[in-house]
């Protein structure tokens, strides 16, 4: 049963079908009072004007008689059933709208723009998702079951844009719970839900959810609407779907061809002039065989920037899409066929064991020489000086993680007596010009360097991320030095470093932290885990400011989704409810203020403001919102003060409440200083705004509040001659106590 506003519907089980058209529900069923106390007595009688306005009209023949005292309630008579389920129904929808996942909504022009490669096993799991027609999707709810990376997510954002009308909007929702429930996927009329659920800590599988998918079908179904759900294959669990169940399962059994990928991504990439050289490159050398969907686009992404870097060097244009290998730039095409090498074969021989060759060349590297391509890798192009200095400073952090106290591995008379830097530097291979410049035009070398000692050198993680976050701060350095981190942290989609990267970058290196964290939450594999940790984070001291630092930029991304907002408003309220330190409180009012000056911001603080307001819940977040939407800018008349201001956020009692609180009162006396100073020269404005605080003003915790205001106000003159704090003292103070409490009218 409904009781008011405190009790939430099951988020386990789906909700009831609507009841039998002869029973009408009673007044705490259809939500009838919903936020005040239920009456004792029994259920007034249903009115004609009640009878209309649930029904459209009331029916001339329909009549109730009035309840007999000490007996049970009439049954009550409806002569349009129809109408009142409808009724029942939006408002059993629109109470589930209180707690359902959110999303992003999708340009279907866009998922269909972006190509699909539908071969071999992909042609026939899309037959297996659709009707005998080909026209619709085979059920309501499409369950798509894959390992992780072999793009099943696209392949279901393809059916919803290719198989649903186009009055349908699709919707990728965030799985932001931790445990898949039925009662928080949303029902909206011609919708295309499509959600990942792949984190083995929140999204696994069981049969109650399944179970529960049963009845959600129905509820879609009677909305137009659908949804497809792509299950990572080890949260599956092999659960048996029934041959007339109402959610349809389809597996993928292996990635779509790897080329065919590569050359489709080209093309939604604008870059289909490559696609030659895709045909082109060295097949002793390049495999694409056996890459799953991600790592076939990253290849594609490879080599684009590739053309990129060869642009960069030679003031080329991209090339013509044609059959003839002829016109292959063969400068273009050694680029390419290295851009999308893993290099293992030649870093196998650099990291493997030392070794003279045939012509007594040692062909591993010592370890200076392998700090020293790692700076090359990260810095790609810098002064011989600073690689050198990175280098060691690598050294020095590795050497130091070994002993336990600073030192070098190698003695100065054994560097001495090895290669020169320069010697050093070219057998790693980078250049270096006449002005000992280093060159290392090879990103996707630097890459795979990287990669390779983090996939092979367990031990090298920890020194390696703190060699990173550790360097200097020119901007360059930065911006490379975030993507690397942001590499190598996000590379297994996994939270695992994202605590470690976080106790080493915590002080210095906020900046960098927020910066990796914000490329973290739009990882398409690894988001879902950095949202988790930024959570956990938020009340954890330490690194509060971090995740304000990352939900301030997030916020202040052009193009931030609905879903991306609100999870960062959640731990930006996180934060401010838990921390104990003013300066990380400060951050965050800094931060609402952020969105104070735009019209979405102000949007997401009023409903900060409404739910802290409604729910009557301690903390912080709501009084900070507040203070916010105080600076919102305005006229002469203050914006929350004006015609704009939204009904739903109650200025007077969030002023009491501010002023009573002796942490919150000086940022609100000062918001209400600036206030009345700006209305001050307008004596109607100046008028309303002061009857309007009044009231504000007045009860037992206010007086130390009212006081305090009346002495910042004592310097804002009014055109009577007299100064606002008068004005004030006047109309707050009690004539029979003005004598014990004077104001000091003399103008200084």
């Amino acid at each position: 049963m409904w009781k008011g506003t405190r009790t939430r519907m099951s988020d386990d089980h789906p909700l009831p079908p609507p009841r039998p058209a002869q029973a009408f529900p009673s007044a705490h069923e259809t939500g009838q009072g919903i936020g005040t106390s239920w009456p004792s007595g029994p259920p007034a009688p249903l009115t004609r004007e009640a009878a209309a306005t649930i029904g459209g009209q009331a029916s001339p023949t329909a009549f109730v008689l009035p309840p007999v005292p000490g007996a049970a309630p009439p049954p009550i008579t409806v002569h349009n059933p129809d109408l009142v389920a409808g009724t029942i129904q939006s408002l059993t929808l629109e109470i589930r709208k209180r707690d359902i996942l959110e999303g992003s909504p999708l340009s279907r022009h866009q998922i269909v723009q972006d190509r699909m490669v539908r071969k071999g096993q992909w042609a026939e799991a899309w037959q297996q998702a659709l009707d005998p027609d080909g026209v619709h999707l085979r059920q309501r709810v499409l369950i798509i079951v894959a390992p992780r990376s072999f793009g099943s997510t696209t392949l279901a954002l393809h059916l919803l844009a290719q198989h649903t009308d186009d009055r349908t909007d699709i919707v990728k929702l965030d799985a932001d719970w931790s445990a898949p429930k039925v009662g928080r996927l949303p029902v909206e009329e011609h919708h295309a839900y499509q959600l990942d659920l792949k984190d083995p800590d929140t999204d696994r599988v069981s049969s109650d959810f399944l179970r529960g998918l049963e009845q959600h079908a129905e509820l879609l179904e009677s909305r137009g609407s659908y949804l497809v759900l792509t299950v990572a294959k080890d949260l599956w669990n092999d659960h048996y779907a029934p041959a007339r169940a109402r959610f349809h399962v389809v597996h993928l059994l292996e990635p779509p061809p790897a080329q065919d990928v590569v050359e489709a991504r080209l093309r939604a990439r604008d870059a289909a002039g490559l696609v030659p050289y895709l045909h082109a490159i060295d097949r002793t050398k390049i495999s694409l065989s056996g890459l799953d969907a991600v790592e076939a686009v990253r290849a594609a992404d490879s080599m684009v920037l590739a053309w990129q870097e060869h642009v960069r060097r030679t003031g080329s244009s991209l090339p013509v899409e044609g059959p003839s290998w002829t016109a292959v730039d063969v400068e273009l095409a050694a680029r390419i066929t290295a851009a999308l090498s893993d290099w293992r074969d030649k870093l196998d021989v650099l990291f493997g064991e030392t070794a003279l060759a045939h012509n007594g060349k040692d062909t591993s590297l010592p370890l200076e020489d392998r700090c020293l391509l790692l700076a090359l890798a990260v810095r790609q192009s810098a002064p011989m000086p600073e690689v050198a200095k990175a280098a060691r400073s690598l050294q020095n952090i590795i050497s130091a993680d070994h002993a336990g106290k600073n030192g070098f591995a190698s003695t100065a008379g054994a560097v001495f007596a090895g290669r020169g830097l320069r010697r050093r530097i070219v057998d790693a291979g980078a250049e270096v010009d006449n002005h000992d410049a280093v060159v290392f035009d090879q990103p996707g070398y630097g890459r795979a360097v990287l990669t390779y000692v983090w996939d092979n050198y367990e031990v090298m993680r920890e020194p390696l991320l703190k060699w990173l976050v550790s360097g200097d701060d020119s901007v360059e350095a930065t911006e490379r030095v975030v993507d690397a981190v942001a590499a190598l942290t996000l590379r297994h989609g996994s939270a695992h470093h994202f605590n470690q990267l976080g106790s080493l970058a915590r002080t210095a290196k906020k900046e960098l932290l927020s910066a990796v964290m914000v490329q973290a939450v739009q990882d398409e594999h690894a988001g879902r885990h950095a949202w988790g940790t930024l959570y956990s984070w938020a009340s954890a001291q330490e690194h509060a400011a971090t995740v304000v630092a990352t939900c301030r930029r997030i916020l202040n991304t052009a193009g931030v989704t609905a879903s991306q907002a609100r999870m960062a408003m959640v731990r930006l309220r996180r934060v401010a409810n838990t921390t104990r330190d003013e300066s990380t409180r400060t951050e965050v009012l800094d931060a609402f203020e952020k969105l104070a000056q735009r019209p979405e911001g102000v949007a997401r603080l009023v409903t900060e403001v409404h739910a802290w307001q409604q729910s009557d819940r301690s903390g912080r977040a709501g009084p900070t919102a507040f203070l916010a939407l105080m600076s919102v800018p305005g006229g002469t008349t203050p914006w929350l003060l004006s015609d704009e201001a939204p009904s739903e956020v109650n200025v007077e009692r969030a002023l009491q409440t501010l002023l009573g609180d002796i942490a919150t009162a000086p940022d609100a006396i000062d918001r209400l200083t600036g206030w009345i100073k700006v209305a001050a020269a307008d004596p109607d404005t100046y008028t309303r705004i002061r009857d309007r605080l009044i009231p504000a003003l007045r009860g037992q915790k206010m007086f130390k509040a009212s006081m305090a205001l009346m002495q910042a106000l004592a310097d804002v003159p009014l055109e009577e001659g007299t100064n606002a704090a008068e004005d004030f003292w006047d109309r707050l103070i009690d004539k029979r106590v003005q004598s014990v409490f004077p104001l000091d009218r003399t103008s200084e």
